[in-house]
């Protein structure tokens, strides 16, 4: 602290930060000055102003890019839990760019919970794909789905690097027609968090989907990671009358 009474430094760093992206002198993409710069700026030790940056990448202001430095956030993406669109569909909605890194495909038999969820017998085979979901090139979430192996699912067909694994699976035919979704935290063990650039413990969204083609046929598991300062869920409720 400078005096008795007086704000932490690395808050009065915070807020020159923000003040910086509110008055439009950074703006989403704009990397930040460098430690170095603000240590001389503030006449602050180099830990200060790393407290200060810390706090603004926990909170989603700023993201760090290994290698590259430290850049304002683009603005979160919104995804309503109401609509049934793919990652891919929600993202081209909001005018940004998605991709997808394809980690592995392999075809594996399952457990009890997965195989009831997919309506399919334990020890029955499935397709297994993980994938880095990128917007813009950067790193949002890490998902894993699980597809049923049968003569009626043409599901080895489904090219998987393609982004949009649902227009994949609508080619082959399918119509899609529902989803059952769960939201909740999850912090990042480290092999997620190298995935997503994130620190060891960070929290996320753990997004949990099961989705139904027609006659309530399951047809894609999946448990997806999200990085919750660039991904925001939305929901518009009513009030029902109470009787």
């Amino acid at each position: 602290m400078r005096g008795v009474g007086m704000i932490p430094i690395y808050l009065e760093i915070r807020s020159y930060m923000i003040k910086q992206i509110e008055n439009g002198f950074l703006v989403p993409g704009d990397r930040i000055p460098s430690e170095r710069e603000l240590v001389d700026l503030f006449k602050v030790s180099r830990m200060t102003v790393r407290h200060a940056i810390d706090q603004l990448v926990n909170d989603g202001v700023l993201v760090r890019m290994v290698g590259k430095g430290t850049y304002v956030s683009s603005e979160r993406l919104a995804t309503q839990l109401n609509v049934l669109n793919s990652f891919s569909e929600d993202i081209i909605a909001t005018g940004h760019k998605p991709s997808a890194k394809l980690l592995s495909v392999e075809r594996i038999q399952i457990s009890d919970t997965i195989s009831n969820l997919l309506s399919i017998d334990c020890g029955h085979d499935v397709i297994k794909v993980e994938r880095l979901r990128l917007v813009d090139d950067l790193e949002m979430a890490l998902t894993t789905s699980f597809f049923p192996v049968s003569r009626a699912l043409p599901i080895e067909e489904i090219d998987f690097n393609a982004t949009s694994i649902y227009g994949q699976i609508e080619s082959l035919g399918l119509r899609i027609e529902k989803a059952s979704e769960t939201v909740s935290a999850e912090a990042a063990d480290k092999r997620i968090a190298g995935f997503l650039r994130v620190k060891e413990n960070a929290p996320l969204l753990k997004i949990v989907r099961l989705t139904f083609i027609s006659n309530n046929v399951p047809i894609e598991y999946m448990e997806g990671h999200f990085r919750p300062d660039r991904y925001v869920i939305s929901q518009e409720l009513y009030r029902q009358e109470v009787r």
